[in-house]
């Protein structure tokens, strides 16, 4: 994916998240616990920690929502 922009946002419920959006519309949505205090830059630099540990995780450890 070909990053084109990157949004924060916090919501109301304690949350914060993060969007990445690339061209055709692809789009990366990571939400994460709202610390106080915490900025944006900061939030994207986790979001993008939580990703890479995604990725590296064993494919025995990743499965698919219930929902």
């Amino acid at each position: 994916m070909r990053l084109e922009n990157t949004n924060v946002a916090r919501t109301t419920a304690g949350t914060i998240t993060v969007e990445f959006r690339g061209e055709g519309n692809d789009l990366i949505t990571v939400r994460m616990s709202a610390e106080p205090g915490r900025e944006d830059e900061v939030a994207i630099v986790r979001a993008k920690e939580m990703m890479a540990e995604l990725v590296a995780a064993p494919p025995d450890r990743v499965s698919p929502s219930a929902g």
